[in-house]
């Protein structure tokens, strides 16, 4: 089945990829614990997205405890934030761009304490290996 980006079904298919993820919980297992590790995604409008969408991953220990669209650029339970372009995110998405060269190049903007999220690389590779395996029918 495919799902529709920026939809509920879309969100709950993740959140599931996620947890069905062995990979994720094992590289994940510290990831939140100790500090916020929920995570919003900010897709930005560009050609292929008329209005931004902003997905909320609620992340603890290995686990997706929630995912959903939210209203706006920010949320008071993200402890951080990705910001780009949809196209970049689509590139990542569809694994033609590494999400790590998008940050290193300033491609994708970083919200929150980088130090902890450098320290927890490997949950962050497999989060995108999750995100990116869900099969998706993107707009435009």
């Amino acid at each position: 089945m495919t799902y529709r980006f920026g939809t509920a079904e879309y969100a709950r298919a993740l959140c599931d990829e996620i947890n069905g993820s062995s990979e994720y919980r094992n590289a994940a297992s510290q990831w939140g614990v100790g500090f916020r590790g929920d995570l919003l995604f900010a897709f930005e409008a560009d050609e292929a997205l008329p209005a931004p969408l902003y997905l909320l991953l609620r992340l603890k220990a290995g686990r997706c405890e929630g995912a959903e669209f939210v209203a706006g650029p920010a949320h008071p339970d993200a402890g951080f934030t990705l910001r780009a372009p949809f196209r970049l995110w689509r590139e990542i998405l569809e694994r033609s761009t590494l999400a790590a060269t998008a940050i290193l190049t300033g491609k994708m903007k970083i919200e929150g304490d980088k130090i902890t999220l450098l320290k927890h690389a490997g949950s962050s590779r497999s989060l995108i290996h999750c995100t990116a395996s869900v099969p998706t029918e993107f707009p435009g």
